[in-house]
């Protein structure tokens, strides 16, 4: 009976051990697989970042020498020949327009002052201008966020304000909205609500929307922190913290 008592000790410790081992293993495989995921993503959001700067970049450099080029040729045209007056002041129109237009298409996909301005001024002149152009009214607060900031996660958070100001005035119905940026020792704090009709986050089509889930990607590939608070007729808020003193890649 000894002897069984012992040998039945040892097949459960030897069981227990081997359940420990094996969760152990399948704790790191989930962790690789998580880690991997991430990478992925990091990956996808860089290459979709890149692709659009380089169509930025044509727009801007073909598009725009063209219509430079051809604003050029226009004014060598003779205005004072009256049968050119109203075609030479509807072409120049035309092209300021053209100009006008590749230079809002070009910002839009990427932002070009934000290397040479700073997040902070480059989300002035965006909240500013979409407030000028939507007569929402926009309160923007930026402090105590370091100058020297990755790239990838100034640009990350210019984009995730983007895309919630787009979704505000897309569905919100909104008359003011507030965006904080706030700075710590390793974290950007982005805050962002506005006053509008609220959306009901258990509802599945909303926690699929593109929206949303660029956000919660975005966020997701930098390590961050995001929370989304909303209800009908409440309002909408996110409140998003990311790591600001990130190693650049």
């Amino acid at each position: 009976m000894a002897a069984f008592f012992l040998i039945a000790c040892g097949a459960i410790l030897f069981f227990i051990r081997y359940q420990k081992n094996l969760l152990k293993k399948q704790e790191e495989l989930f962790r690789m697989e998580a880690e991997h995921r991430k990478e992925l993503l990091s990956s996808n959001i860089q290459s979709a970042e890149e692709e659009r700067l380089r169509i930025a970049r044509d727009v801007h450099d073909e598009l725009g020498g063209i219509f430079s080029t051809l604003s050029l040729s226009i004014q060598q045209l003779n205005p004072e020949v009256e049968k050119n007056k109203e075609t030479l002041q509807q072409s120049k129109l035309l092209i300021q327009t053209g100009i006008n237009s590749v230079r809002r298409i070009s910002h839009a996909i990427i932002p070009f002052e934000l290397e040479l301005l700073g997040l902070d001024q480059t989300l002035s002149n965006y909240t500013e201008s979409v407030s000028n152009a939507s007569g929402i009214e926009i309160h923007y607060e930026f402090e105590d966020v370091p100058e020297e900031m990755n790239p990838m996660v100034a640009l990350a958070a210019y984009r995730i304000i983007q895309e919630l100001l787009n979704n505000t005035l897309k569905y919100a119905r909104a008359g003011s909205v507030s965006i904080s940026c706030r700075g710590s020792k390793t974290l950007l704090h982005l805050n962002y609500s506005d006053n509008g009709i609220g959306v009901d986050l258990t509802d599945k089509k909303i926690k699929r929307g593109i929206g949303i889930k660029n956000i919660e990607s975005r966020v997701l590939a930098l390590d961050g922190n995001v929370h989304f608070n909303s209800s009908p007729g409440q309002g909408f808020n996110c409140e998003i913290s990311l790591p600001s003193n990130q190693t650049k890649e």
